[in-house]
């Protein structure tokens, strides 16, 4: 699901603040915030299903296409999409 702006927001900060501004691949600062999506569980061989609270936060790189992904708890972005979708 693409990030609402508020998301966008948290996750821009998040990185910032930790001071994940250029991309390992490539060394640009051009990330995709506006493409920006969370995903809600990356299986593993044998999982039985998608559960929220294994979501990540996939954000991609506009130089390279190189992506990276964040436990969406951890940025913040799961608290912001559980309070919209009133969970």
């Amino acid at each position: 699901m693409p990030l609402n702006p508020s998301q966008r927001h948290n996750l821009k900060d998040w990185m910032r603040l930790k001071k994940i501004t250029q991309c390992p691949a490539c060394g640009e600062d051009r990330w995709r915030f506006a493409e920006a999506a969370y995903i809600r569980a990356l299986l593993e061989e044998g999982d039985a299903n998608l559960t929220e609270d294994r979501g990540v936060v996939k954000v991609s790189c506009g130089n390279c296409g190189h992506i990276m992904l964040f436990d969406a708890e951890t940025v913040g972005i799961r608290g912001l999409w559980d309070k919209g979708r009133d969970l």
